[in-house]
């Protein structure tokens, strides 16, 4: 009985890091798996809005900036369950929605997430993933 106890304990060193080290890469890549699905859906959603603006309030340069910054915030409030840093861009054609002054072809969002290794000391050369999401529709208007 003793001997057998002795064993156990023996296994469970061995077997302690190795089922230590995998739960530790399911959480890094589930948390990374996580902020991607997080990050599509505000990119669907930017898009999804700034592909339904009136062409009247992309027309003119001042409402099409007003437009841009809405969607902008849209995403952001989206992104805040994050907790993230993450930089937001929103265009018409390519070229930033106030300069376009007409009505766009397609819109887009690009949002950029930067995710920091949560766990310090393990895997070092992860200390910072960047994510890059791209959403594009054509502008279908109001």
């Amino acid at each position: 009985m003793r001997r057998q106890r002795g064993m156990v304990a023996l296994e469970l060193a061995l077997v302690l890091p190795i089922l230590l080290a995998l739960l530790t890469a399911v959480v890094y890549y589930g948390r990374l798996t996580y902020t991607y699905a997080v990050t599509q859906k505000a990119a669907a959603a930017g898009t999804r809005y700034l592909s339904s603006v009136a062409p009247v309030n992309l027309k003119s340069p001042v409402l099409a900036s007003q437009e841009s910054l809405l969607a902008q915030a849209l995403v952001q409030s989206e992104l805040s369950a994050l907790g993230l840093t993450a930089a937001v861009e929103v265009d018409c054609d390519g070229i930033s929605c106030n300069m376009l002054g007409n009505v766009p072809a397609e819109v887009s969002t690009t949002i950029v997430v930067w995710v920091p290794n949560i766990l310090p000391g393990y895997l070092p050369e992860l200390t910072e993933q960047r994510l890059v999401i791209r959403r594009s529709t054509r502008y279908v208007g109001n």
